[in-house]
């Protein structure tokens, strides 16, 4: 497999997620917990009666859903076909964009708030950087960025088969170690505001979920 051709890849193996995918996270404890630290992570900022949030990587539109229903407007972006229709019949008041990321543009300054929840880790460097630009341009002066991602021994790189899901399929994939996704992250001009450790208590992955202030050009 090459490295250049991983956003068809990536767009193929979510296809065939996306069944199991609207299932396997439904009811369960280690994800419920993890909207609950996501939740609060978000409102304790919400300074206003009614914020713009775009979900990059939606999913099934769980999230979506959640956040519509506490008063956020939802707009998203989701590369998978399949995964984009299940998260329209999840969360209908949603704008759901059946697309890629990288290729689509929003007004300067549109969105409180700005989540790739599981999501950075599905680029290569050099587009996560032209993606994090964007984010600079999207994101209101006083708005927050909001990721999570598996915390690593080592940063890697590499096509790696999608654990714990029935029909064993590869996508790319960089694994972080959280001192070097830190590192990065403040490289490009984003620093930490909140951060958790979040071990995932039905598998063995250790989640890291931060909050980002973004340094904006003069």
């Amino acid at each position: 497999m090459n490295e250049k051709d991983y956003i068809e890849i990536n767009k193929a193996s979510y296809d065939i997620v996306a069944e199991e995918y609207k299932t396997k996270y439904k009811n369960n404890d280690g994800a419920n917990k993890f909207y609950e630290i996501l939740q609060e992570f978000v409102l304790n900022k919400k300074n206003s009666s009614i914020s713009k949030m775009l979900e990059i990587g939606p999913g099934v539109g769980t999230l979506l859903k959640i956040f519509e229903e506490k008063g956020f407007r939802t707009t998203a972006v989701e590369l998978s076909k399949n995964m984009a229709s299940l998260a329209c019949e999840n969360s209908s008041n949603s704008v759901i964009i059946n697309g890629n990321i990288l290729e689509t543009d929003f007004m300067p300054k549109q969105f409180d708030f700005i989540l790739a929840m599981a999501v950075i880790h599905n680029f290569p460097e050099e587009d996560l950087i032209k993606l994090l630009d964007k984010i600079k341009i999207w994101l209101k002066d006083d708005g927050y960025f909001i990721l999570d991602t598996t915390n690593n021994k080592v940063t890697e790189t590499g096509f790696f088969e999608k654990e714990d899901y029935n029909n064993n399929v590869v996508r790319y994939r960089r694994k972080w170690k959280k001192e070097d996704l830190e590192t990065f992250m403040e490289k490009q001009g984003f620093y930490i505001q909140d951060s958790v450790v979040y071990k995932d208590s039905t598998s063995s992955k250790e989640w890291l979920i931060y909050s980002f202030k973004v340094e904006k050009s003069a």
